[in-house]
This record gives structure tokens, C-alpha cells and sequence, in this order.
């Protein structure tokens, strides 16, 4: 792996204009994308939650770069356990889904996959964020797939009375919407 890149990785945090400045230098250095996205699923080191966040904000800034990688991103949402990890990447997630160039772009396996990392974090012990992320996204995605609303609205409908209030305001939001 390239050793600046490992040390930008290493050296890098979640503050905004930190993530913006890695974020610029890979877009300047594509070459370097796929190492940070392989990074950012190697679970087993600490760093790649630091990563995630890196690639969250390259994806942000132009989603086009993850076409090529969609499958590899897809296939490994669900080897994440980091609340902070899941918390970038179902958010980059969500705006796959929103971007109706990317949708095209999504094969049925890669729905699937992210289908299922999303109920998967909705069903975990996770902060309110990456479950926001995956209600707003398993939303999207129940547009084009009739099975999902009945599932979402009974999960929410389900896990509203224990989670927090960040939570209950989504999940009223989206429940709305179901009704």
C-alpha cells in the first residue's frame, strides 16, 4: 500500500476541513482510490474507520469515482461492525441511491446487498446516524421493491418506543410517509 497514503490515513480525523483535504488529494490522485477503498473495509486495523470517512467525502464530492467499485463496496457493506465506519459508508450509500445516474449503475445483486446491510444496521446496536441513513435509504430503495415498505414500517413501528429521540423522529418521518 502506498506509505503517504497510509500515513494521511493515520494522520487524518472526522473534522470537516481535515476530511475535505484528503478527500481533495485523492480526487487529485485517483490512482490512489482503489487502495483507500480497500482500506476502508480492511476491518482488522483500526485506521480504516478513518478511511471511511476519507472515502464518504470523496464520494460526496464526486460520485462518479465509485461506479467502477460499486460491486466491492456492495459486497463488503456487511463485513463493517464500527458505528463511525457504518455511519460513512451508509451515508455515502444513501446518496448512491438518491442519484438516480448511480441507480442505473447498480446491478440487482448490489441492491440486494445494500438492501440487507441496511436492515442489518437498522436491527443493530447502533448510534441514531448510520440507522438514519439506512431508513432514508431502505426508503429509496422501497420505490422499486414493494416488499421493503411493510418490512421498514413494521421495524419502525417496532424500535420506535426504545431508541432515542433522533430515531423517533426519523422513523415518525418516514412512518408518515408509509401511512
Amino acid at each position: 500500500m502506498n506509505l503517504e497514503l497510509l500515513e494521511r490515513i493515520a494522520k487524518s480525523s472526522a473534522h470537516t476541513q481535515n476530511r475535505v483535504e484528503n478527500a481533495t488529494h485523492i480526487l487529485q490522485n485517483t490512482s490512489l482510490l482503489p487502495e483507500l477503498i480497500s482500506f476502508s473495509f480492511s476491518i482488522e486495523n483500526k485506521s480504516h474507520i478513518r478511511a471511511c470517512c476519507i472515502l464518504e467525502k470523496v464520494f460526496e464530492i464526486q460520485m462518479d469515482l465509485s461506479f467502477k467499485y460499486l460491486d466491492f463496496i456492495c459486497e463488503n457493506l456487511s463485513e463493517l461492525k464500527n458505528d463511525s465506519a457504518i455511519r460513512s459508508v451508509s451515508r455515502f450509500i444513501h446518496f448512491l441511491v438518491l442519484d438516480s445516474v448511480v441507480k442505473k449503475n447498480l446491478s440487482e445483486k448490489n441492491l440486494e446487498n445494500i438492501t440487507t446491510a441496511c436492515f442489518d444496521w437498522l436491527i443493530s446496536d447502533l448510534r441514531v446516524a448510520p440507522k438514519a441513513h439506512a431508513i432514508y435509504t431502505l426508503f429509496e430503495l422501497g420505490k422499486n421493491q414493494d416488499w421493503i415498505y411493510p418490512e421498514l414500517k413494521q421495524l419502525l413501528e417496532y424500535y420506535t418506543g426504545s431508541e432515542s429521540a433522533g430515531y423517533k423522529s426519523v422513523a415518525r418521518r418516514i412512518l408518515k410517509k408509509l401511512n
